[in-house]
C-alpha cells in the first residue's frame, strides 16, 4: 500500500478528492487541519493498492475549474460523500456497525465519529455501547450551570429561541434546588409597548423586577439587586446576521463584565446555522450554551458538533411548554443517551 496526500478547503472537499483518486477501497490514515501559514484547509493521508509510489499532494479542483452546479446537486453529493467515507474515517469499525449508523443518522460529523471511535476503543471494559456511551460523555464539556454562589446570568440569543420562557423556567428550577432570592432585569424594551409579562410573572414568583434600556440603567438595576442571590437578565432577540445589533448587546455588557452570558439555541436548528450563530454571538463574550426546544428535534448530532466546535460548557437543556419540570441540567451523559437511544431524560 502506498500513501497519498489530498487537500481540500474543508473536510468534504478533501474526502471527495480521496474518493475520486482512490475509489471506495481507500483507507484514511490521518486527517489534520492546516494552519493558515500552510495554506489552511484540511489534509488527508490515505492508502490504496496500486497508488503512486511516493506521496503526492493533490488539491481538489478550484471553483474556477469546476463546472457550475445547482446547490441541490452539491447537497446530494455532500450526503453521498459523507456516507461513503464513513468506513474510511472510522478504521476498524464495520460500515454496518449499528452505533456508527446511528451517529450518522443523527448527523454527527464524520471527523467527530472518528475521534469518538478512537476514544471508545480506549474506554476499557464493557461492550461496544458502553464504551461509546462513555466516550461521548467524556467529550461533552459540562459545568455551565448556575452554582451555589451568588451569580448574575444573562440569556442571549436569536429571537424566538425562548429566552423569556427560559428565564422563568430557570427561576423555578433554581429556587426548587436552593432557597435563594432572585432578581430579574428586562433589557428587551421593544416588547414593553405590548405589555410586560415579565412584570406579571415576577410578582407571581416573588422575583424582584427591574428594567434597563442602556448601560447606565443596567448598572443602576444591578446595584438595586445587589442583595439578590441570583440575578437573571432577559435580553432582546437578535438576528444573528445583524452585526450591528450584536455589537449593541456587546457594548451593553461592557457595563457589567461580571455578568455570565449564556447563548440560547433552538435544538431543532440545522447544524450550519448553529455554527454560524455561535460565531456571530462570540463577540459578546460567551460563557456557555443553553439548548431549548429539544422536544421539537429528533436528531441531535448538530448539537454535539456545535458544542465541540464552540468549546463552551453546556449549562441547560429545555423541552416542552411547561414552566415547571421542563428544564434539565446538561449532564454529559444526557447527550450519550440522546445519540445512542434517542432518549436522554427521565420519564
Amino acid at each position: 500500500m502506498k500513501h497519498k496526500r489530498f487537500w481540500g478547503r474543508n473536510m468534504s472537499e478533501a474526502l471527495r478528492a480521496v474518493r475520486s483518486a482512490l475509489g471506495t477501497d481507500a483507507l484514511i490514515m490521518e486527517t489534520k487541519n492546516l494552519a493558515k501559514d500552510q495554506g489552511g484547509g484540511v489534509e488527508i493521508t490515505a492508502v490504496a493498492d496500486g497508488a503512486a509510489e511516493q506521496e503526492n499532494f493533490e488539491p481538489v479542483a478550484t471553483p474556477s475549474t469546476r463546472a457550475a452546479h445547482h446547490p441541490i446537486d452539491d447537497l446530494r453529493e455532500e450526503v453521498s460523500t459523507l456516507k461513503s467515507m464513513l468506513g474510511w474515517l472510522a478504521p476498524g469499525l464495520a460500515h454496518k456497525d449499528k452505533i456508527v449508523q446511528m451517529l450518522v443518522k443523527h448527523g454527527v460529523a464524520p471527523e467527530i465519529i472518528t475521534q469518538l471511535g478512537e476514544a471508545a476503543r480506549r474506554a476499557g471494559a464493557g461492550d461496544d455501547r458502553e464504551r461509546w456511551y462513555r466516550a461521548i460523555a467524556a467529550a461533552v464539556p459540562a459545568g455551565g450551570a448556575i452554582g451555589a454562589e451568588p451569580e448574575r446570568v444573562a440569556l442571549i440569543g436569536p429571537a424566538g429561541v425562548g429566552k423569556t420562557a427560559s428565564l422563568i423556567k430557570l427561576t423555578i428550577f433554581e429556587t426548587q434546588r436552593r432557597a435563594r432570592k432572585v432578581g430579574w432585569i428586562n433589557l428587551d424594551q421593544r416588547g414593553l409597548a405590548a405589555g410586560d409579562p415579565l412584570a406579571v410573572y415576577s410578582s407571581i414568583l416573588g422575583a424582584q423586577y427591574e428594567k434597563a434600556a442602556n448601560r447606565k440603567e443596567l448598572q443602576q438595576a444591578l446595584e438595586r439587586l445587589r442583595d439578590c442571590d441570583l440575578v437573571l437578565l432577559d435580553t432582546p432577540g437578535v438576528n444573528p446576521r445583524d452585526n450591528g445589533a450584536i455589537k449593541d448587546i456587546t457594548r451593553l455588557f461592557q457595563a457589567a463584565p461580571d455578568v455570565r452570558r449564556l447563548l440560547l439555541l433552538n435544538a431543532a436548528t440545522n447544524g450550519a446555522d448553529l455554527s454560524e450563530w455561535v460565531a456571530s454571538f462570540s463577540q459578546v463574550g460567551l460563557h456557555g450554551l443553553f439548548f431549548t426546544k429539544l422536544d421539537e428535534s429528533r436528531y441531535f448530532g448538530a448539537l454535539l458538533n456545535t458544542i465541540l466546535a464552540a468549546a463552551l460548557p453546556v449549562a441547560y437543556l429545555s423541552l416542552g411548554q411547561s414552566f415547571a419540570g421542563d428544564l434539565e441540567l446538561a449532564k454529559p451523559e444526557v447527550f450519550s443517551s440522546l445519540l445512542l437511544t434517542g432518549e436522554g431524560f427521565d420519564a
